[in-house]
């Protein structure tokens, strides 16, 4: 078994994402309107079309029974857009908040990542420690 406190995860420079302006958007009105609550979603990228860009983001609740500490995808939600957005085709990042924390991976959601990762080519944390209107990022590929 690995053992979770030691697990690295080294961000990687936001600028490494290329990201539509409308799916930024769209992402950033999202984990706003859910704000003090952690909120999450899928960032998506069609591998076939150019540019090779993400250019949507679907809003998943969270339901977590924390959720200013926590996140949790609803399965109601996130089962049917793993098969409407499948990964022979689409790139899917996983997007989740911080709202009073750094944007830097917590050891649960490393938990969280080392159960799922074969689903995701990476997670994008936003953080709104700084205020609402001045959003951090990290981006995390693997640990």
């Amino acid at each position: 078994m690995t053992n979770t406190h030691n697990i690295q995860a080294n961000p990687l420079p936001i600028g490494t994402l290329s990201i539509m302006p409308s799916a930024i958007q769209s992402m950033l009105e999202h984990l706003r309107i859910n704000y003090p609550n952690e909120a999450c979603g899928i960032l998506l990228r069609d591998k076939h079309l150019r540019p090779h860009a993400f250019h949507i983001f679907e809003p998943i609740p969270n339901t977590d029974q924390h959720p200013q500490h926590r996140f949790h995808l609803d399965p109601s939600i996130y089962i049917p857009l793993l098969f409407r957005y499948p990964e022979t085709q689409w790139e899917r990042i996983l997007v989740h908040s911080h709202p009073h924390t750094p944007a830097t991976i917590s050891l649960e959601d490393k938990l969280g990542w080392r159960d799922t990762q074969a689903i995701w080519a990476g997670w994008l944390v936003v953080s709104f420690q700084s205020g609402l209107d001045k959003p951090s990022f990290s981006y995390y590929t693997h640990f």
